[in-house]
């Protein structure tokens, strides 16, 4: 009777373990945005003058192509200035030519949590992929160590998909820029502004921290003579009329103080650029590949600029 039990056990979990042993597999061996981001960090520290941080904003909007300066691109989708600091931390005494920092802020950016929606699966593939110390992770959490248990099924199974038919997972080129993003998604910018604005909404006001961790990327900078951009990234104005004006307005002041009290930091805000078009967007709150191109040489005059003031 036990034996038969037994068997029944494992003819049950066999399927599971085959699934988990597959998609184990993938995560493991197929490069991905994580590991190929890595690899080119690795291999470029001594040629890196512009390190380019970020969330989404920056790893679509900004296009290390049309710097000046020998540039990478090291945003990701969803990448808090929690991670940022973590990976600035861990690449900073590498980079020998660093001259100059970018790093977007945007609505959210200041008032972001760790460990929150966006890094609640991703913050493994930061540590398993990028190498990444991440104290967020708790030792005794078994995710750690298997990449598939992170992520629902049906997400899984639809990068496998998109394995399968595309070849590669990897979304960005070798400097880094998220390359997917060509035209638009299709969708209407006004009608799709306000379930954006409305995801965006944290109703959170305190930056306390996430100024911290600027004021200390911004410190070593200084140490080393290292120029730092803040940028606030080109919206679609229907989107920005529904975010809420107060924190807007402290989101500037805070940019602002940081400028005012460190002579290596520069503001360029260019949430509602008189310069923006439709036509540059991929969605309400995305650069497609031509806004991309544009912004990033605006980006590039305005950091010429700000050096020929100083």
């Amino acid at each position: 009777m036990m034996k038969k039990f037994l068997i029944k056990i494992v003819i049950f979990l066999l399927p599971i373990l085959l699934i988990w042993g597959a998609l184990e597999g993938f995560y493991r061996t197929v490069p991905s945005n994580y590991t190929l981001k890595y690899k080119r960090i690795n291999e470029k520290y001594k040629e890196i003058e512009t390190l380019i941080l970020g969330d989404s904003h920056a790893f679509f909007g900004i296009n290390p192509e049309y710097l000046d300066s020998n540039a990478f691109n090291l945003a990701m989708i969803s990448q808090s200035l929690y991670m940022d600091h973590l990976l600035f931390e861990k690449h900073k005494d590498s980079l020998p030519n660093l001259k100059n920092v970018v790093i977007t802020v945007g609505y959210y950016s200041l008032s972001k949590l760790k460990n929150t929606k966006g890094e609640i699966w991703r913050k493994y593939f930061y540590q398993n992929q990028m190498d990444l110390e991440v104290p967020i992770i708790s030792p005794f959490d078994i995710r750690q160590y298997s990449l598939s248990l992170t992520r629902r099924l049906n997400k899984s199974a639809a990068l496998v998909r998109k394995y399968i038919d595309e070849g590669t997972i990897i979304g960005c080129d070798n400097k880094g820029w998220g390359n997917y993003y060509d035209v638009t998604n299709g969708g209407s910018l006004d009608t799709e502004s306000w379930g954006t604005a409305k995801r965006h909404e944290d109703f959170l006001l305190d930056f306390e921290d996430n100024i911290a961790r600027l004021q200390s990327i911004i410190d070593y900078c200084k140490k080393i003579n290292c120029n730092v951009y803040i940028i606030d990234m080109p919206v679609y104005h229907k989107y920005l009329s529904y975010l809420n004006p107060d924190k807007l307005q402290k989101v500037t002041d805070a940019c602002n103080t940081l400028v005012t009290d460190n002579t290596n930091v520069t503001y360029i805000n260019l949430r509602s650029d008189a310069r923006i078009e439709s036509a540059d967007f991929y969605d309400p709150d995305h650069l497609n590949h031509k806004g991309a191109k544009k912004y990033t040489q605006i980006i590039n005059q305005l950091m010429a600029g700000s050096k020929n003031d100083d």
